[in-house]
């Protein structure tokens, strides 16, 4: 009974089964109302279809959706024939497939988001076996903070899902070849830019990765040049060379993240807009502390699979780092990076060293955890609350 007693309290509310799972994740049980949850979770996810600023992510792809969910065969071949010309505009394939695919049994747009609830969860959940079934891991304070900053890319990023579940495909593809040291999920590695452009790096970074993990002193004098350099990195007014052509869809998105005007909305605002970015500032010089805690003390690590987790967290790290001189590239693979990074220091420290630091990260992402909860109720209602049953039929037919 005590192993299934997520699973009893999920059924009874989705909240008070993901808050009992978090007791206990090394059971599987545990795990599988953490699933479910995001399955309901992206089951109940409301948007609208009217795009304004400051408004969801999601509501863009409801819109793809809508749009392409009536999509014959003949014009999906199609699509998928553009996309591998490289020329056409198109810069993934997933949301376009996804729609399709659904628009095969439904109209419901809640069935469209259960669906990229399930491929986001499921590779989650892949991930955080690895880390709950490490030696250190325990059902300690320290070790459920860690946990939380595992998963940091959380349910709620099937609002940006195209990113967030390429996000954790490459991190799955980190364990299998780096820990499983299984090389052939480098082919899956290979498919992340269907699921996000931006992912045409990540095959190189592994490439690089498997080189350089063995020269621990290089790559930390490299990584504390990396993070000043990040400070100053929007400094710099970045153009591709000219004998570098991206196809077109590729070069229009480079195009419009290096631009002065969009580096120049990333600083806009007011007021409180002013302390969210001091906590966001804060929230990444504290990982930064404690990236270069870890690789200075990894040789703690007794287990060669675990410590070359470690060093492709530090590589991806300062890849992130140089990465900044496109904001939005550095920043967002840098939050990929967490998940490497609280598995890092697990293996290193396990929950007996450095736990004040462990212990004031809630008080730092404190306006991140504010804003999660901001978005979190634009898209879900008090229902989700409620029985996932009276959730199912509240949804099934809208």
């Amino acid at each position: 009974m005590k192993n299934n007693s997520a699973l009893i309290f999920f059924l009874l509310s989705p909240v008070l089964g993901i808050i009992e799972a978090f007791k206990n994740l090394k059971s599987c049980q545990a795990r599988q109302a953490l699933f479910l949850f995001c399955l309901c979770f992206g089951f109940c996810f409301c948007v609208g279809t009217q795009r304004i600023e400051g408004s969801a992510d999601g509501i863009s792809m409801r819109m793809e959706f809508e749009q392409n969910k009536g999509m014959s065969d003949v014009e999906f071949g199609n699509y998928i024939s553009d996309y591998f010309d490289f020329d056409k505009g198109a810069q993934d394939i997933y949301i376009v497939t996804m729609s399709y695919l659904v628009g095969k049994i439904t109209d419901n747009y809640h069935f469209f988001f259960l669906a990229l609830a399930f491929v986001f969860a499921f590779f989650q959940l892949k991930c955080l076996k690895y880390f709950v079934k490490e030696e250190n891991y325990s059902n300690s304070l320290i070790c459920i903070i860690l946990t939380c900053l595992f998963l940091w890319n959380n349910i709620y990023n099937i609002n940006g899902a195209r990113f967030w579940t390429a996000s954790w495909v490459s991190v799955y593809c980190v364990f299998k070849i780096f820990h499983d040291q299984k090389p052939q999920y480098f082919l899956l590695a290979l498919c992340l830019p269907m699921i996000h452009a931006s992912y045409s790096v990540f095959p190189i970074i592994l490439l690089l990765a498997l080189f350089l993990q063995k020269y621990k002193k290089p790559l930390l004098i490299l990584f504390c040049f990396s993070w000043v350099f990040s400070i100053i990195a929007t400094d710099f007014n970045v153009q591709l060379p000219q004998w570098i052509e991206l196809p077109f869809a590729m070069s229009r998105k480079f195009d419009f993240y290096t631009s002065e005007e969009y580096i120049d909305s990333l600083g806009k605002g007011t007021g409180f807009y002013w302390v969210s970015q001091f906590f966001k500032t804060v929230s990444r010089h504290f990982i930064e502390i404690l990236i270069l805690l870890i690789s200075l003390h990894d040789k703690n690590v007794q287990n060669p699979k675990n410590l070359s987790i470690v060093r492709f967290m530090l590589i991806l790290a300062i890849i992130a780092n140089f990465g900044m001189i496109v904001p939005t590239f550095g920043g967002r693979f840098f939050v990929v990076n967490y998940a490497l990074v609280a598995y890092s220091f697990l293996v290193t420290f396990g929950d007996s060293k450095y736990k004040e630091l462990i212990y004031l990260l809630p008080f730092v992402w404190f306006m991140n955890l504010f804003y999660l909860f901001k978005h979190v109720t634009a898209v879900l209602d008090f229902g989700f609350v409620l029985p996932p049953i009276i959730s199912f039929f509240r949804y099934l037919f809208i």
